[in-house]
């Protein structure tokens, strides 16, 4: 970034400022005018960056030799950059029959292209930076993260992911993009009538990346074909997965994306033939199967009809199906596997005492203090929100089913406020206490290292049994029989201040921003930061800086405080000096 790197920085500013003038669909001349100029400075800023590097470099052959890729690059930029101005300029001057015409809209198809690649032609001179990021984890992650979704944008603005063939506006794209990476679900857009075919699958891929992570996706990839990793990498994996043993990453890896698509998998065949009848067409179904799937195992809540599943509140196939995916994405990986690997133990000891076996079983294997505690406060909370959504609304939202639906109905809420999002009952009529239930829910969230959001039952687990210690006036927090250390118990506490600090602060300024009533803002803020994606109706009518302030809770919500308080955080210095104690009168 030295020398020309000003060029790089200029070129990609002038290049996003471009695109997103462009995508305003602004008429004004003066507007296309200082559109065309900025093209065009940004082509010659590309020449310029590109002859000076060749200038300077002392033997030109090795230069295009090494080069080589980056030179075909900013070549395909160079035509693509010409043929749209070429017939661009052919299409304007042909009138309004040309701009109706399928010739134009290829136009506008290539010329979108053409913007999204001269981003990235940029994108490529941060390759210094991206090395340098690498070392810290926490900021890898993070910019992961906003790649992908500047990538999903970009994306969703061109006109083939839409019906009406114009792409969506930027702050929808970006607030799309981002509720899908991020596995939330709310949404400004309908995704069943807005988006084509190609769009729904951007938003599925979308929506797989964000649940699994870019960062372990391209991991998998590298295992997979047996290459090399570095420290470095094997650093970034291990803060990823938490895992300390550096040998069992790639066995880590591999289990976890295999899982991944196992239950999907499963759950797209299972799906298949309860949606067929309301998919329209076999190609249509496989593909509802597998959306659904993926979105349910991700806890995203996008879905491809327009009332999410309002239609199947009776049909106990699907709810299941359903409510099997969401709870086995909001486990985690570590629960999940922890879980089969005592299940399997547990069996073996039978076997051997059926078959009355005389070879030492050893010690009883059990499940760790961290499955306990995610399963049994997973437990509670469904069993808890069944019942208190059944008895609040049943004489209510609920009055016009049966009993026994009404049951499944508020089961599967209470397994959808996980952080999943899908709902199977209006949410524009409750009670004001069963929205209060349901914001404690969503704000619970799931388990930590799985696709769901919320502060994580593990930490009300820590928090919890250091209260109750605390009562006991044990002088150490004890959890199932184990000792809790300070520094977890501190960062419980850390994430319960940081998401009620957002979640209000995010209220605070929605309720400047927005015109709607306070249960209905704070519902959304809490749904936002939880990643859950259920919403009492409002999202759609949010204004700009509303949907600006979510789009920042759900990034928030799906980074997660403590990786975004170490990617900000200066590296630690040692230090010997130590600080008098204070007297500070607490309670």
């Amino acid at each position: 970034m030295r020398d020309l790197g000003w060029i790089s920085i200029a070129a990609l500013a002038l290049g996003v400022v471009s695109l997103f003038v462009e995508q305003a669909n602004v008429d004004l001349p003066w507007v296309l005018a200082a559109t065309n100029v900025i093209d065009y400075v940004v082509l010659v800023l590309t020449l310029i960056e590109v002859g000076a590097a060749f200038a300077r470099a002392p033997v030109k052959r090795n230069y295009v030799g090494a080069n080589l890729p980056s030179l075909l690059f900013v070549l395909v930029f160079v035509l693509l950059f010409s043929y749209t101005k070429i017939t661009g300029g052919i299409a304007g001057a042909s009138g309004a029959e040309a701009a109706g015409s399928s010739g134009y809209l290829t136009v506008l198809i290539i010329r979108n292209l053409f913007l999204l690649l001269k981003v990235f032609t940029r994108l490529r001179k941060l390759s210094t930076f991206l090395t340098s990021v690498i070392s810290r984890p926490a900021q890898t992650i993070v910019l992961s993260f906003v790649l992908v979704i500047v990538v999903g944008t970009l994306v969703l603005m061109m006109p083939f992911t839409t019906v009406d063939g114009r792409g969506l506006p930027f702050l929808a794209a970006l607030f799309t993009a981002t509720s899908a990476v991020c596995v939330t679900g709310l949404i400004v857009v309908d995704t069943a009538v807005v988006f084509t075919i190609g769009g729904q699958v951007v938003v599925l891929l979308l929506i797989q990346i964000g649940g699994l992570g870019i960062m372990l996706l391209s991991f998998f990839t590298i295992f997979v074909f047996r290459q090399r990793v570095s420290v470095e990498n094997k650093l970034l994996i291990s803060y990823m997965l938490s895992e300390r043993n550096m040998t069992a990453l790639g066995s880590a890896v591999r289990r976890i994306i295999l899982i991944t698509f196992a239950i999907e998998l499963a759950g797209a065949l299972v799906l298949l033939p309860l949606l067929a009848p309301s998919a329209g067409g076999p190609g249509r179904a496989v593909f509802f199967a597998l959306f659904h799937s993926v979105s349910a195992f991700c806890n995203a809540g996008f879905a491809l009809f327009s009332n999410s599943l309002e239609g199947f509140v009776a049909n106990p196939a699907v709810t299941v199906v359903f409510a099997l995916l969401i709870i086995a994405g909001g486990l985690s990986f570590a629960v999940i596997t922890d879980s089969v690997t005592t299940l399997r133990a547990v069996l073996s000891g039978l076997r051997r005492r059926i078959h009355r076996s005389r070879t030492p079983s050893g010690a009883a294997r059990r499940l760790s203090v961290n499955t306990r505690s995610v399963l049994i406060v997973s437990g509670i909370l469904l069993f808890a929100g069944t019942l208190l959504i059944y008895a609040i609304e049943h004489g209510r939202s609920m009055t016009e089913i049966p009993t026994a639906t009404q049951y499944l109905a508020a089961f599967f809420q209470a397994v959808s406020l996980r952080t999943a999002g899908f709902n199977t009952i209006d949410l524009g009529g409750l009670a004001t206490t069963t929205y209060l239930l349901m914001m404690a829910l969503m704000f619970v969230g799931g388990a930590s290292g799985s696709t769901a959001g919320g502060i994580k039952v593990n930490t009300v687990a820590v928090i919890v049994g250091y209260l109750h210690s605390q009562r006991m006036g044990r002088r150490q927090p004890i959890l199932f029989r184990h000792a809790i250390s300070d520094s977890q118990v501190a960062t419980a506490f850390t994430v319960l201040v940081f998401g009620v600090v957002a979640v209000g602060s995010a209220t605070a300024i929605l309720g400047l921003t927005e015109g709607f009533g306070l249960t209905a803002i704070l519902f959304e803020a809490v749904s936002a930061f939880a990643t859950v994606g259920l919403s009492t109706g409002i999202t759609a009518g949010l204004s700009p800086a509303g949907r600006i302030v979510i789009i920042i809770l759900m990034f928030v919500g799906r980074v997660g405080p403590l990786t975004l308080f170490s990617a900000i955080s200066a590296r630690p210095g040692r230090t010997t000096v130590r600080y008098a104690t204070a007297d500070i009168s607490v309670g």
